[in-house]
């Protein structure tokens, strides 16, 4: 196909999709073009770590979690076209109790998602196996996590039950610890 030059908006109701060829092979992968969504048009929700937080679709879900006790969310069922953001409000340096994220239902995340993670003080990353529903981060108690004030996990649905990951972590350089994990 030729290129193509739009002069209004694409939309699209399943999001976009990259093919790639392999030129030995054939074989083409395809992958969802898939970053943090626009956030224009989301409300602010303010959610306290004190109980089980429930997330709310098309917000951003600003959250207080340190560390310094569990907190489990449940994310709104995955409906194609949803957006559910979850937001660190505060530092991780409250302690090392985790912060469990929850597809609900048989929802699940999509397979090979992938999240940045800390392990051994480096750059690391977590990739979802078929069937995971949860995201875990164990905060390391200190001033040196990657999720800390400021940082973001999209959850955005493209098709009914499956929801995909974007992220944007917040720590600075010496942002070496903390660590994420998909599971079921």
């Amino acid at each position: 196909m030729a290129n193509t030059t739009f002069s209004g908006p694409v939309r699209s109701e399943a999001g976009f999709q990259v093919a790639t060829k392999n030129n030995t092979t054939g074989v083409f992968t395809t992958r969802y073009s898939s970053g943090m969504p626009d956030l224009t048009g989301l409300t602010v929700t303010d959610l306290a770590t004190g109980g089980a937080m429930v997330f709310i679709n098309n917000s951003l879900n600003v959250t207080n979690y340190a560390g310094g006790a569990a907190a489990v969310g449940t994310l709104p069922a995955a409906i194609a076209g949803s957006v559910c953001v979850y937001v660190q409000s505060k530092d991780t340096t409250g302690g090392t109790n985790t912060l469990t994220i929850n597809a609900a239902g048989t929802d699940v995340w999509a397979t090979s998602s992938v999240i940045e993670s800390r392990a051994a003080n480096e750059v690391t990353y977590d990739i979802s196996a078929a069937g995971e529903t949860q995201l875990v981060f164990t905060p390391a108690g200190a001033v040196t996590n990657l999720f800390t004030t400021g940082s973001m996990i999209a959850f955005i649905c493209y098709t009914d039950g499956t929801w995909n990951i974007a992220s944007k972590m917040g720590g600075a350089a010496a942002a070496v610890t903390g660590a994420f994990a998909f599971a079921a």
